[in-house]
C-alpha cells in the first residue's frame, strides 16, 4: 500500500467521513439480524450491520434507526437527523417537534419519556386525529383520518414533511405517487412508456403488466433520487421478472443498467447488486477466496455447505434471512430433504409435482439472493454466489446457453412469477385481469460445486447457481395438468487433465492393440498361406482389432472408474469428485464403441468355427468273420469254416458316435451364463451391493426407506457391476479349472480318451494351412469289440501291458498343432473336389433322399479321405511327410509360427488342448467380455440390471443356437456323415 493512500484513509479515519473506493460486493463479513446491537441496524442490500448516525438507535425490527428518546428529528435533504429537545421536553410521536408531558403523564427523566398511559386503551400523543397539535403529550386514541401503528398515530409518509417542510402536504411541485410524495421533476427523468411495463414472454405472449405500471415509476424515481433501498428492491425485482434483459427501451433493467452501471463495481450502497461483469464469468468462477477445507467426514464441521439466503417480497421487503435449508421453499417434497442438499458431496437430485392451478394459488412471488459463509484467518465471511439464468436473452441471443465467455452472471432469481402476468387492459387505467396470463417457474435449478486442482484438499471454486423457467398459460388454469420442478446439487473438478489422461491411455493402448493385431494378422496370413496383402487380409486385420480395441476399451475405462469409485468413497482428505452426467457422456462412448465392436468379432468367431474343414478317421480295420469268438459259444468243432476269406464290414457308429459327441461339446463353455447372471443380480439386488453407486461417498449396502437416496453414477454403477460380475466369472474359471475338471470331469479330455477307445482320430483345419489333430488311435488295435474285450484292454492299459496312446513311441501326447504344406493342402482338395456342394447325406425335400449317384460319390470320397489320412500320419504317402517337434516360447507366445513348411508338414506337440480354439470354451474370456459389455450396455440405456441380465442372457441363448446350428450343419459337410445320425 502506498504512502499516500494510508494518508488518505487517515485523514478520513480523523474525520469521520466516509471515504468510498468501490465496494466488493462478492465477499464480505457474515452478519445476521441477531447479531446487530441496539445502536445498529441491518442493511437490506448489503446484508450487513450498519452503525445508526449520532443520536439514535435501532427500531424493533432492525432493519432501520430512529431517534433516540429525547430527540426530535431534523431533515436535511434525505438525511435524518436528530436534535435533543429541551430539559424535561419530549419528542412528538412524529418526533418532528418537542413537546412537555401533560399533567396525567408526568416526565421521566431516566427514559426522557413521559410515563405510559394508564388506561392501556389510550395511546401518548401530542396531535389529535385530524393532526391538530395539543402542545402536550396526552393520552388519547387516534382518530380515523391518521394511520394507527402499533402504540402512535402514525401521519403520512415523511417524504410528505420533507417536500412541504413540517407539513404533511405533498406540494404541486411534487406528485404523491402510492403514499409517498415524489419531486415531478425526479418523475419525469422516469421513461413512461408502453414499453417499460411490457413483459415478453418465450411462447410469445406480451403481457402490459398491471404490477410494472403500479411499481415502476415510483420504485424508479424513489430510488434514483431519494436513495430508498426498499425503493431499489423493488426496482431490481422488476428486473429480475424480465429476466434481466434490457433490449427493450425504458424497462426497469434498462433504467437500473443506466442508472448504477452495467456490474457491481461502484455502485451505490442503497442499490441491490443485479450484474456482474458480462463476459467476465470465467474469472470469477475460478477465483479462490473461499479458504475453507470441506471434508466427507460427518463429523468433520466442514461437511456441510453453509448456504445463507436473503428472502424477499415482491415489494422489497426483507422477510427472512438464514440457511438455504431454512429459508428457500420449492415444494414440500425438495424442501424435507434440504439438508440434505448441503451436505458436501452429495449429489442431489430430487423433482416433485406441482399442479397447475397451485401456481396461481398457492404460491407467492418472492426473490433469494445466495450466499456461502466461510472463515477467512478466524473472520467470519459471506461471498455472493452468482447465478446464471438460462433464459436470459441479450439482443434475442440466449447467450447464457452459449460458450462460458459469452455468459452474463447474475446475483437474484425467484421460483414462481405470478404478478408479472397480471395484465392492464389497457395502460394507465386500474382495469386488469384478476389472474396471470402467464405463470413462470423454475423448471431445473442446479447448484454447481466446482473442486479446485490438485492439492486444494477440499477447497473449492465459487458455487454457481443455474436456473431454468418453464412458462404456463393460464389456459391450463381449470386443467388437471401437472408441472414439475427439480432441484440439483452438482460437484465437478476440472474435467481437462482427466480426458487428457484417458486420451493418452486410450491412444498408448491402442498402438499396442494395433501392433498385436497386426502379429495375430501375419499369424493368420501365414497359416491361410497367403503371399501378398489382399483384401480378405485387410478385412482380417480391421475384424481382429476390433476384437483388441473392445478390450483396450474396456479395460481402461474399468480401471479408471473402478480408480475414481474407490478413492471417491474412501477419501478423508477431499482431492476427487465423481465424473457429472455431460462428463460420463466420453465413457459411455467408449464402451457402447467397445461393445460394438466387440459384436463384430465374435460374429468373426463364429464365422470361422462354422467354416472350418475337419474330418474323422476311423483306423478300425476289417477282420475276418468270426475271428473272435463270443466267449459264451463254446467251440465244437462244427463251426463253418472261413474259407473264402470273408471280413467284418467296419461299424459306422463309433464315427456318429465321436461326431455327435463333437457336435454338442461345440457350444461347451467354463461359464455357466444362467448361474453367472443369476448370482451378479443376487449380489447387486439382493444384498444391496447396487447402492454403493450412488454418487454419495457416504453410501452404504442398506438404505432406509426414510433416507433420501442420491442418484446412480453411472461411473460407479459401471465400476461395481462389472468387478461383481468380474469376480463371479474368475471364481467360476477357477472352480472348473482348479476343481472341477480335475476331480469330477474335464469334458475335452474326456473327449479325447473317448477318441483313443473307439479308435478314431480327428483333423481339423481351422485355416487354409493350419489347424489341429487328435491322435485316438486305439494301441490294441481294435475298439469293436465285446464288452468282456473292452475291459481286458482298459486292463492292460493300467498295468502297462500296452504301447502309449501317443502319436510317437513312448509318448502320451495326442494333441497337436499343425502346419500343413500346399501339397498336402491339394491331396486334400482333390478327395473332396466331388462332392464339393454336397450337404452331406441327408434327405431332400419332405420325400425323396439323396440320388444314389451323389449318396455313392460320398461314400468314396469318404473312404479315400480316411485311406488318404490313414497313410498320412503313417508315414506311407510318397512326398508327404511329417515331422514332430516342440514350438518355440515366443512361437506359443504370440501364437505364430516362425518355422518354414517346405517338404514335410509340421506337428507340434500340445498338451494345453489348443484344439479348444475352435470350440467356444477356447474363446472364454472373449465371450465373458461381450457378455459383460452387453449387461453394461443394456444396463447404461435402462439403468435395470435384472433387465440387462434377461436380455444378455437371451441374445447369448442365440448366439448359442446359431453355433449350434451352424456347427452341426459344418460337420455334417465336412465329415461327409449323415445328419439323421446327430442327435
Amino acid at each position: 500500500m502506498s504512502l499516500s493512500t494510508k494518508l488518505v484513509g487517515i485523514f478520513c479515519l480523523f474525520l469521520h467521513i466516509r471515504c468510498y473506493v468501490g465496494r466488493n460486493l462478492e465477499f464480505t463479513t457474515y452478519s445476521d439480524i441477531l447479531s446487530c446491537s441496539e445502536k445498529e441496524y441491518f442493511d437490506q442490500v448489503s446484508l450487513q450491520c450498519v452503525a445508526c448516525r449520532a443520536n439514535q438507535s435501532s427500531v424493533a425490527d432492525r432493519f432501520s434507526c430512529s431517534c433516540d428518546p429525547g430527540f426530535r428529528v431534523v431533515y436535511d435533504g434525505n438525511e435524518l437527523q436528530c436534535e435533543l429537545c429541551p430539559q424535561n421536553y419530549v419528542a412528538s410521536r412524529d418526533k418532528l417537534d418537542c413537546v412537555p408531558c401533560s399533567n396525567s403523564s408526568t416526565y421521566n427523566a431516566t427514559t426522557k419519556e413521559c410515563q405510559p398511559c394508564l388506561d392501556p386503551m389510550e395511546i401518548l400523543s401530542d396531535k389529535l386525529t385530524d393532526g391538530t397539535s395539543l402542545g402536550s403529550m396526552e393520552c388519547m386514541m387516534c382518530s380515523n383520518d391518521s394511520v394507527p401503528g402499533d402504540d402512535a398515530c402514525v401521519p403520512c409518509h415523511f417524504s410528505f414533511y420533507s417536500a412541504s417542510r413540517g407539513s404533511c402536504f405533498c406540494p404541486k411541485t411534487h406528485v404523491a405517487v402510492e403514499g409517498i410524495c415524489i419531486k415531478q421533476i425526479d418523475i419525469e427523468k422516469v421513461p413512461d412508456k408502453e414499453s417499460s411495463y411490457i413483459v415478453n414472454y418465450n411462447n410469445g405472449v406480451k403481457v402490459l403488466s398491471t404490477f410494472f405500471e403500479t411499481n415502476f415509476q415510483m420504485a424508479a424515481a424513489l430510488c434514483s433520487f431519494s436513495k430508498n433501498s426498499t425503493a431499489c428492491q423493488l426496482l431490481s425485482n422488476l428486473c429480475v421478472m424480465l429476466h434481466y434483459t434490457f433490449d427493450e427501451d425504458g424497462n426497469a433493467c434498462h433504467f437500473y443498467r443506466e442508472q448504477f452501471g452495467d456490474n457491481f463495481i461502484n455502485i451505490p450502497d442503497h442499490v441491490p447488486w443485479l450484474y456482474y461483469t458480462e463476459g467476465e464469468a470465467k474469472v470469477y468462477l475460478s477465483k479462490t477466496r473461499l479458504k475453507t477445507y470441506y471434508s466427507f467426514r460427518k463429523s468433520d464441521p466442514d461437511s456441510r455447505l453453509n448456504f445463507t439466503v436473503a428472502k424477499y417480497s415482491a415489494d422489497g421487503t426483507l422477510l427472512q434471512y438464514g440457511r438455504l435449508e431454512d429459508t428457500l421453499t420449492l415444494c414440500p417434497l425438495i424442501d424435507y430433504h434440504l439438508s440434505t442438499a448441503v451436505r458436501f458431496g452429495t449429489t442431489f437430485s430430487k423433482s416433485c409435482i406441482l399442479k397447475v392451478k397451485d401456481l396461481w394459488d398457492s404460491y407467492e412471488t418472492v426473490f433469494y439472493d445466495v450466499f456461502l459463509q466461510y472463515y477467512d484467518d478466524e473472520e467470519h465471511m459471506i461471498y455472493a454466489i452468482p447465478v446464471l439464468n438460462l433464459n436470459y436473452k441479450e439482443d434475442g441471443i440466449s447467450s447464457n446457453q452459449q460458450n462460458d465467455r459469452k455468459w452474463q452472471l447474475t446475483r437474484r432469481f425467484f421460483i414462481i412469477d405470478n404478478l408479472s402476468g397480471k395484465g392492464s387492459l389497457s395502460l394507465k387505467t386500474r382495469d386488469y385481469n384478476q389472474r396471470a396470463r402467464v405463470v413462470r417457474y423454475a423448471q431445473n435449478i442446479e447448484i454447481l460445486i466446482q473442486l479446485r486442482e490438485e492439492g486444494s484438499h477440499g477447497q473449492i471454486y465459487p458455487p454457481l447457481i443455474k436456473v431454468v423457467y418453464g412458462e404456463i398459460n393460464d389456459e391450463l388454469y381449470d386443467t388437471e395438468e401437472m408441472v414439475e420442478t427439480t432441484l440439483r446439487v452438482t460437484y465437478t473438478m476440472d474435467y481437462s487433465k482427466i480426458q487428457e489422461d484417458l486420451s493418452i491411455a486410450v491412444g498408448v493402448m491402442s498402438a499396442f492393440a494395433t501392433l498385436w493385431s497386426l502379429i495375430a494378422t501375419w499369424s493368420w496370413s501365414r497359416r491361410c498361406g497367403k503371399v501378398n496383402i489382399d483384401v480378405p487380409t485387410i478385412i482380417h486385420f480391421i475384424l481382429t482389432i476390433c476384437g483388441n480395441l473392445a478390450n483396450i476399451f474396456f479395460i481402461v475405462m474399468f480401471f479408471s472408474c473402478f480408480y475414481w469409485t474407490i478413492f471417491f468413497k474412501r477419501q478423508d482428505v477431499v482431492h476427487l469428485f465423481l465424473l457429472t452426467q455431460n462428463q460420463e457422456e466420453v465413457v459411455k462412448q467408449y464402451m457402447i464403441s467397445a461393445c460394438v465392436l466387440k459384436l463384430f468379432q465374435v460374429v468373426h468367431i463364429l464365422y470361422v468355427q462354422v467354416t472350418l474343414d475337419m474330418f474323422i478317421i476311423d483306423w478300425e480295420q476289417p477282420r475276418a468273420k468270426n475271428s473272435l469268438p463270443h466267449p459264451l459259444i463254446s467251440g465244437n468243432g462244427n463251426e463253418e469254416k472261413n474259407s473264402k476269406g470273408e471280413q467284418h464290414p467296419i461299424s459306422i457308429w463309433r464315427t456318429y458316435f465321436i461326431a455327435n459327441e463333437w457336435n454338442e461339446l461345440q457350444t461347451h463353455r467354463k461359464i455357466d451364463l444362467g448361474c453367472q447372471l443369476f448370482i451378479t443380480l443376487i449380489f447387486l439386488k439382493v444384498f444391496g451391493f447396487e447402492n454403493i453407486a450412488v454418487a454419495d461417498p457416504r453410501s452404504h449396502l442398506s438404505i432406509e426407506d426414510t433416507d433420501y437416496v442420491s442418484p446412480q453414477s453411472y461411473v460407479c454403477r459401471f465400476a461395481v457391476s462389472v468387478t461383481i460380475y468380474g469376480l463371479i466369472a474368475a471364481f467360476q474359471w477357477i472352480y472348473k479349472a482348479a476343481f472341477y475338471e480335475r476331480c469330477i470331469e474335464n469334458k475335452l479330455q474326456q473327449f479325447i480318451d473317448l477318441c483313443s477307445i473307439a479308435n478314431i482320430s480327428i483333423f481339423i483345419l481351422e485355416h487354409k494351412m493350419f489347424g489341429y489333430y487328435i491322435h485316438g488311435r486305439s494301441v490294441h488295435g481294435y475298439a469293436d469289440v465285446d464288452m468282456h474285450s473292452f475291459y481286458e484292454q482298459l486292463k492292460r492299459e493300467e498295468e502297462d501291458l500296452c504301447g502309449h496312446r501317443g502319436l510317437e513311441p513312448s509318448s502320451e501326447c495326442q494333441t497337436f498343432e499343425v502346419a500343413i504344406t500346399n501339397r498336402f493342402r491339394e491331396q486334400y482338395d482333390h478327395i473332396l473336389q466331388p462332392v464339393k456342394g454336397f450337404i452331406g447325406m441327408k434327405r431332400q425335400g419332405n420325400h425323396g433322399r439323396m440320388p444314389s449317384s451323389e449318396m455313392e460319390q460320398s461314400f468314396q470320397a469318404h473312404e479315400t479321405m480316411k485311406r488318404f489320412f490313414g497313410m498320412f500320419l503313417q508315414h506311407a504317402v510318397k512326398d508327404l511327410d511329417y515331422i514332430v517337434k516342440d514350438k518355440l516360447f515366443l512361437e506359443s507366445l504370440l501364437d505364430l509360427e516362425f518355422q518354414e513348411v517346405d517338404e514335410r508338414c509340421l506337428f507340434f506337440r500340445d498338451n494345453n488342448h489348443c484344439f479348444d480354439k475352435v470350440l467356444f470354451c477356447g474363446h472364454e474370456v472373449s465371450f465373458v467380455i461381450f457378455e459383460l459389455l452387453l449387461f453394461t450396455f443394456v444396463d447404461l440405456l435402462s439403468y435395470d440390471f435384472v433387465l440387462s441380465a434377461v436380455v444378455t442372457f437371451i441374445f447369448s441363448f442365440f448366439i448359442k443356437k446359431v453355433r449350434f446350428a451352424g456347427g452341426r450343419k459344418n460337420v455334417v459337410s465336412k465329415t461327409l456323415v449323415d445328419q439323421r445320425f446327430l442327435v
